[in-house]
């Protein structure tokens, strides 16, 4: 199962080669069956409908726990990872 840190990284590797894939059967005016030419427009129209794919923010992790003077628990926090 893929993390989504490793999907972003794989969505971005990808999309703009499916952008490229796109632009090439749009502009060498291929002629195509209306099926895949449905298709086509549809994967043209998601991909400029798409918003950019951004680093997916992560919160600090507690990396341990201390007790305070009154022997409360007090996570400390690390540094996000990213």
């Amino acid at each position: 199962m893929m993390t989504e840190d490793e999907f972003a990284v794989v969505a971005r590797g990808v999309a703009p080669f499916v952008r490229e894939c796109v632009d090439q059967a749009i502009c060498k005016m291929t002629i195509v069956p209306p099926e895949l030419a449905a298709q086509i427009a549809s994967a043209t129209r998601l991909l400029h409908e798409l918003p950019p794919i951004e680093e997916v923010r992560t919160s600090p992790r507690v990396t341990r726990i201390e007790r305070d003077e009154q022997g409360n628990f007090v996570p400390v926090y690390g540094e996000p990872q990213t």
